[in-house]
């Protein structure tokens, strides 16, 4: 920790002393750090954070210190008893879902509006828990409390500890533009997934390339095991973004080779003989009607090519940790029982990895480029075809003359313009921040609509036997039902513990069990009703998209939800806890049925915000059709009414693909390069 004045960094000396004195309150237990030392943990991750959006940070902190002991006639947070604290939190941010459980005095008093808008408001500011946890949980003082094994201590590697070291790849020559303007053949907006491909196909076709990344380029010897410091280098909004009703946390990489660099490198195809897929007609027909036509022949082709690229091969049964055989081998047990459905698809994922170590940090980066992210595969390869690579730089818009793109407007880090001319330009920025740049050029029509989301809610179960889910691959498996994807993830104790329900000595005495849990995400595929909103101030204070789960999505969720609580118990859970905002507990002696455990959850789960719900897997925005009334672009993903523009990347998708989508982005990139784009 820095020596330095108490509250002299992002946070006021009031602000902290909020933060003191919350943390106090909040984490209930024998702590391994003072609350002060959790004060400035917090203050030093906010400084870290580059984004505009953890301002809304100070807000919270000011309505909790000020503005709700006023309306409850009491004196400022901090200057409450440690009692009266306590019971402020839980009456405040705690028992926040009164207009469910009755108070009919209270209704006739308040308009039903003002009530309802109040429960809501003090349970999305109740999930500033999170901020906490990460205060205390992402200290390495605390992880021996929780009985974390760093990596470098796991017996599995004190007899080979120089595995634990970069493979030693090139550091990549990133391109320091000296003038005002470059020339392009193509522009490219964006390194991730779609805009790394398109990168290398023009390079390799002797186009002059410029590839533009707003984020950082985050070198191996930069990524470290630190989950706040990698989440403030590599997350977009340092891991802050959410949609505006703050229902559900939305996250993206920023850097150099975007979300491909944090993700959990799951390759699945569109159809994949892998999945359950009832569904009929199939996504291509279902996107044929909509006005998007893809040819699955030459999509299959590119698949091969970017699998071949990107080194994908079946996850090894050595990496896994024992989460994986409590997902796989409770499915078996729960259908030799005659209650799972055996046309249900199950196995472990493929990846794009090589020699992996199964460290369990795929989520930040992997320090020893293991990975064959874009970082280690496409961008690279783009270099070598002499593509120019500019890392933090912003493009403000695209300018544009009449039907045609004739270049970018950026921004560097020192302030300074540039202006990138080029015969065409790609988009490629992701979903959302595709759809916000188009806006910002001026192209309106159609654009940030058809928002849609593979949405997931963690499910949790604690066993009498030690899981020690963090010492393998993240997430290492899946069951697949069809309409939702149960899939074993676990993490280290900063991101577990936000998943962790219960407040305060309740969960810290859940966290003190941390190596005796099981974790898996229940994820679908939603509607695609959201929309990127189109007010700057308005994205940047409470989130870039309005989204509200369809009631027809909740029920697919729930229903995986119960089915994951089916597989937990049949493998020999003692309790399974979804990952929600009233803390739900179901015991194995009192949830011996399928129906009880659905009976449960339809009793207490009765709306989006009752869950923990986030999404990696943002798509739509930019929607593909050749229909100008309906999409963005076309079926060759030129943007429409324009001659040299295009978008590739998830924002062109139609309707959600239910399934980790990188792998598809990627040949969805091959397959415009070569079809349209260069």
């Amino acid at each position: 920790m820095q020596n330095r004045q108490f509250g002299s960094g992002f946070l006021s000396r009031r602000e902290m002393r909020t933060v003191e004195n919350f943390s106090e309150a909040f984490i209930e237990g024998k702590k391994a750090i003072t609350p002060r030392e959790i004060a400035e943990n917090i203050d030093q991750q906010l400084i870290r954070i580059d984004s505009k959006r953890k301002g809304s940070v100070k807000l919270v902190l000011f309505l909790i210190e000020y503005v709700l002991p006023l309306l409850s006639l009491h004196r400022p947070f901090s200057r409450m008893t440690p009692e009266a604290r306590r019971k402020f939190i839980e009456r405040n941010l705690v028992n926040t879902n009164l207009e469910l459980r009755g108070w009919k005095r209270v209704k006739r008093l308040y308009k039903g509006w003002f009530y309802n808008l109040r429960g809501r408001t003090l349970r999305d500011l109740s999930r500033v828990k999170t901020l906490f946890l990460a205060g205390y949980y992402g200290d390495p003082r605390v992880y021996a409390s929780v009985r974390f094994v760093t990596v470098a201590a796991r017996e599995k590697f004190q007899s080979a500890a120089d595995q634990l070291k970069p493979l030693g790849l090139s550091r990549l020559q990133i391109h320091q533009p000296a003038d005002k303007e470059l020339e392009a053949d193509v522009c490219v907006i964006g390194s991730g997934a779609g805009g790394a491909v398109v990168a290398y196909n023009a390079a390799k076709n002797k186009k002059n390339v410029v590839l533009l990344e707003e984020g950082r380029y985050v070198t191996a010897d930069e990524i470290v095991h630190h989950e706040g410091e990698m989440t403030a280098k590599t997350y977009r909004d340092g891991g802050l973004q959410s949609t505006v009703d703050l229902d559900m946390s939305i996250l993206q990489g920023k850097c150099l080779g975007g979300t491909t660099v944090i993700n959990n490198l799951i390759c699945l195809r569109l159809n994949d003989p892998d999945l359950n897929e009832p569904e009929k007609p199939d996504i291509f027909e279902r996107w044929q009607k909509l006005g998007a036509r893809i040819d699955a022949q030459k999509l299959a082709a590119s698949y091969e090519r970017v699998e071949k690229m990107i080194h994908v091969e079946r996850t090894p049964k050595q990496l896994t940790s024992k989460n994986a055989d409590v997902l796989l081998d409770g499915w078996k047990r729960l259908v030799s029982n005659g209650e799972g459905d055996k046309t249900y698809k199950s196995g472990l994922f493929k990846k794009n990895f090589k020699d992996c170590l199964g460290c369990g940090y795929c989520n930040f980066g992997c320090p020893y480029e293991r990975k064959m992210s874009m970082l280690e595969t496409y961008i690279p390869a783009a270099i070598a075809h002499k593509a120019r690579v500019i890392t933090e730089c912003h493009a403000e818009k695209i300018v544009l003359q009449g039907k045609n793109a004739a270049g970018v407007q950026c921004r560097l880090k020192n302030g300074r313009k540039l202006l990138v001319r080029a015969k065409k330009v790609v988009v490629s920025c992701g979903a959302l921040a595709s759809s916000v740049l188009l806006m910002n050029s001026g192209i309106r029509r159609n654009v940030g609509q058809r928002f849609s989301f593979n949405a997931a809610c963690l499910m949790l179960a604690k066993f009498r036997e030690p899981i020690n889910g963090f010492d393998g691959v993240q997430m290492p498996g899946y069951i697949d039902t069809g309409e939702a994807m149960l899939e074993a993830w676990f993490a280290p104790p900063l991101a577990f513990a936000g998943i962790v329900p219960g407040w305060f000595k309740t969960h810290f005495e859940r966290m003190q069990a941390y190596h005796h849990f099981a974790c898996a995400g229940v994820l679908i595929g939603t509607e695609p009703n959201g929309r990127v909103k189109r007010t700057a101030v308005f994205r940047n204070l409470f989130g870039p998209v309005g989204y509200e789960m369809t009631r027809g999505d909740l029920e697919k969720l729930k229903r995986g939800m119960a089915l994951m609580a089916q597989v937990y118990f049949a493998y020999g859970a003692e309790a399974v806890y979804p990952s929600s905002f009233v803390d739900l507990e179901m015991s194995a002696s009192d949830f011996k049925s399928a129906r009880a455990i659905e009976n449960f959850i339809d009793d207490n789960i009765r709306r989006p915000d009752d869950m923990i719900l986030n999404s990696s897997h943002p798509q739509g925005g930019n929607a593909m059709s050749d229909n100008p009334a309906i999409g963005v672009v076309d079926s060759r993903f030129k943007v429409h009414g324009f001659d040299n523009l295009y978008v590739c990347d998830a924002s062109v998708f139609p309707t959600t693909i239910r399934i980790n989508p990188q792998l598809t982005i990627m040949a969805m990139a091959d397959y415009a390069s070569h079809l349209s784009i260069i």
